[in-house]
């Protein structure tokens, strides 16, 4: 798959299916796998109806891990960028988890290129619980490196993510441990990013104008539904489907649920764009 300098880093991305461009930003603080999850559980269904365009975000998955941009402002940069590089003037953006701020972001610095906008499991990033455990990860991160060293600090990371990862899943852990161990100096750089958000994407919902869809699942304990609910009221005119029962995780968690809620809200948003 292609790997380009795109917005000055090498950056892994792909393209999926044909149609109206939806562009996928995936979620993750740093590190991981990026895209590949998402690419598995949606390309192949989703690309019946779209023309996808997934990418690993600077310092994750197969993308280069640089050594700055790492602003949601610069990052957001780096999807214009990319979708510049494949010619595509118009897209929907989908953002996930730690994605939807990206999202968000684009859609309001490019409003002209920004079809509709959807949402999963994420928020502004402006609740101070949030700030809380952001600002936590960031401090072990460097505790941890500073006392025991990268590989060290990257196990016990990995292990506050995915408690019993390495017992249970032993293979995945360590293949997740290797891609964080390359990457270790864009993680704090990227957690970074999310604290010095601040409130400056939250002051600015209301401008978004362009269809926007919000699914969130009632059960998530990463970022609780009540910020799924705070954005579809700070957000003109949007949707809200909350999954019942649903963790954190829906675009694999509840893959076929949220296609189909992708898959009909485009098409709702495709007809009324046609009234």
């Amino acid at each position: 798959m292609p790997r380009e300098v795109i917005n000055g880093f090498h950056m892994h991305y792909e393209v999926h299916g044909q149609g109206p461009a939806l562009a996928l930003v995936h979620g993750g603080l740093g590190g991981g796998e990026g895209s590949a999850q998402t690419v598995e559980y949606h390309a192949a269904e989703l690309g019946q109806h779209y023309q996808l365009v997934f990418y690993d975000r600077r310092g994750a998955g197969r993308s280069e891990t640089p050594a700055d941009g790492f602003s949601i402002e610069n990052q957001t940069e780096d999807l214009r960028a990319l979708l510049q590089h494949l010619g595509i003037s118009r897209a929907s953006i989908l953002g996930s988890s730690a994605g939807g701020p990206i999202a968000m972001r684009f859609a309001l610095d490019h409003s002209e290129m920004t079809d509709n906008l959807i949402l999963i499991n994420t928020m502004s990033y402006v609740q101070k619980e949030q700030q809380a455990v952001r600002q936590r990860e960031l401090d072990q991160l460097k505790t941890s490196e500073a006392s025991l060293g990268k590989e060290a600090a990257v196990e016990r990371a990995l292990e506050s993510r995915h408690p019993g990862l390495s017992r249970s899943q032993p293979g995945q852990f360590q293949k997740l441990r290797e891609i964080n161990l390359q990457q270790f100096d864009g993680l704090a750089k990227t957690v970074q990013s999310y604290l010095d958000i601040g409130d400056s994407l939250e002051s600015r919902l209301a401008e978004l104008a362009m269809p926007t869809l919000v699914v969130h699942g009632d059960a998530d304990s990463r970022i609780p539904v009540e910020c799924g609910r705070q954005l579809h009221q700070s957000i003109p005119g949007s949707e809200l489907h909350i999954i019942a029962g649903a963790e954190h995780g829906l675009m694999t968690n509840s893959a076929e649920i949220v296609r189909g809620l992708i898959i009909s809200f485009m098409e709702n948003a495709r007809q009324s764009a046609k009234v």
